[in-house]
């Protein structure tokens, strides 16, 4: 059996140079950057082989040269708006200042606590009013809740408030819960509604105690005896609604008088459709013809808020 011992043996002397090779890849170039190409000989050594040259390339990157230097937009100031307006310095540039209206000086803080004192004033009334012509409420029932000590009368009420200019007195019932009632008129064409004073309610001031209200009633009476009648009393409520005890389910027989040779009968409009209220007209013959009354007489149109 023949064995073979392998060894690394001294270095051999330098060869000659070669011939040189074909030039290398173009490198990549990137901006800022300055790019060198180094050739490093590398030699490896093999056992009983002879030594290779390896060239390895190095690239090695230094900064290039500092970008252009790009400016700031301007900035732009946000226009001045009345919420951004500084009110002192329109104090101190407004020269013509009335005297006694600066707000340091006596009179304008007079005049700022008295607008103060009258508006508490107000506002209080509002609140609590007293059913007076300066303080009415706006309907019985409210009289009722701020007052509930008060008896039943007249009061002054103000249904659709603001100025009390167009209050009006009426009478409440407190001992029906705080009914406020407005009195009929009898105008010969149609019943119309006044205050405790004989002075016409507005259409607007009705409006608003109906908006204001619940509910409604009104007694409608007339004579049993001695009247030619063409029919059945019918009614005309506000909204033009045909009332009858044959054609409405609110009107109800209240009392029968035509038991005794001089007695009334007495109906009774409740309703909770409140456009039906005040009754603007009442006949025994056809609403549209001239009115055959016989002695009807209204009672005091009520409402409840």
């Amino acid at each position: 059996m023949t064995y073979l011992l392998l060894w690394q043996g001294p270095a051999g002397p330098k060869g000659e140079k070669g011939v040189q090779g074909p030039p290398g890849h173009p490198v990549s170039y990137k901006p800022g950057l300055a790019s060198l190409s180094l050739s490093v000989p590398v030699f490896l050594h093999f056992t009983l082989i002879s030594t290779l040259p390896v060239t390895l390339s190095i690239c090695l990157s230094t900064q290039g040269p500092p970008g252009e230097v790009i400016q700031p937009l301007p900035i732009q100031m946000p226009k001045k708006t009345r919420r951004s307006v500084d009110g002192s310095r329109l104090m101190q540039e407004d020269e013509a200042i009335p005297a006694g209206g600066a707000p340091g000086s006596a009179g304008g803080l007079e005049e700022i606590f008295g607008s103060l004192d009258s508006l508490r004033e107000e506002i209080e009334q509002m609140r609590r009013p007293t059913g007076t012509q300066d303080s009415p409420a706006r309907t019985c029932q409210d009289l009722k809740l701020c007052h509930p000590e008060l008896p039943d009368g007249e009061y002054w009420v103000d249904p659709n408030q603001g100025c009390a200019r167009d209050a009006f007195r009426v009478f409440c019932n407190f001992t029906a819960g705080g009914e406020t009632c407005v009195t009929p008129r009898d105008d010969v064409t149609q019943f119309s509604y006044v205050d405790s004073e004989g002075s016409p309610v507005g259409v607007v001031q009705l409006t608003f105690l109906r908006l204001l209200s619940v509910s409604a009633h009104q007694d409608v009476s007339y004579p049993c005896s001695g009247m030619a009648r063409d029919g059945p009393l019918k009614l005309r409520g506000a909204n033009e609604d045909e009332l009858s005890l044959e054609t409405s389910p609110y009107v109800k027989e209240f009392r029968d008088g035509c038991q005794t040779q001089q007695g009334r009968t007495v109906l009774e409009v409740r309703t909770p459709v409140l456009e039906q209220l005040p009754v603007l007209d009442a006949s025994f013959s056809d609403l549209g013809a001239p009115p055959k009354r016989g002695g009807v007489l209204l009672g005091p149109v009520c409402f409840m808020g």
